[in-house]
């Protein structure tokens, strides 16, 4: 199973924490009964082989196609705002969706800003101004759309990670960071382009399979 790219030492430690769990339990089997063994082993082994299941990165067949914007993240969508130059979307993350973020369009690297904050809860008013957060900016020049992807963190999700830097090149639907646990990534387009929006609040997308929306033709 292909995982997340910067979590390869913390997966190391999970399994070693279940293999040094399993020699644990059968050395003190001399002093503990059986019932207890089993319930410390299996509940060591099931935290630590649901965080390596936690950093997973499923390969996916993007279809690449510039009339559309596609899903920035795993997720229900809680969020959507409409406005003459663009639109919002906002995509919970669960601690059961992958983590991976993709970006929406292709495009180029134009600015990458991480601000420190809190880690409230999600559902906290203004938790998307008031708690950590890196916002990475997309633009495409040619096609006069620019993306700004933003990872909020949360009250578990307490690390947000880019794999890319200003001045990268990207495809839609190309991988380009992940939050730890799950939380929140948002989506803000800008373009003088008009858009026809595909989903609706409360549905569930993927992450560079599911189309947010189409550019209106002229």
């Amino acid at each position: 199973m292909p995982i997340a790219k910067g979590t390869e030492r913390m997966v190391s430690i999970l399994i070693t924490i279940v293999i040094t769990s399993f020699i644990t339990s059968f050395l003190i089997s001399f002093f503990l009964a059986v019932f207890w063994q089993i319930a410390i082993f299996a509940t060591i082994a099931f935290c630590c082989v649901f965080l390596i299941w936690d950093f997973r990165s499923p390969k996916r067949e993007i279809i690449i196609d510039k009339n559309w914007i596609l899903a920035p993240a795993d997720g229900i969508i809680v969020e959507i705002e409409e406005s003459d130059d663009g639109f919002f979307y906002a995509i919970r993350m669960s601690p059961f969706d992958v983590h991976m973020n993709r970006s929406p369009i292709d495009g180029v690297i134009k600015d990458i800003k991480f601000q420190k904050g809190s880690h409230w809860p999600v559902y906290f008013p203004n938790y998307a101004k008031r708690n950590q957060r890196n916002s990475i900016t997309i633009t495409n020049k040619e096609e006069n759309i620019e993306a700004i992807v933003t990872q909020v963190s949360g009250i578990f999700a307490r690390r947000t990670i880019s794999y890319v830097k200003k001045g990268d090149a990207v495809k839609q639907g190309e991988i380009i960071g992940t939050i730890r646990f799950g939380s929140i990534t948002s989506l803000k387009i800008t373009s003088s382009k008009k858009f026809k929006l595909v989903q609706e609040s409360s549905t569930s997308v993927r992450a560079g399979l599911s189309v947010l929306a189409e550019i209106r033709q002229q």
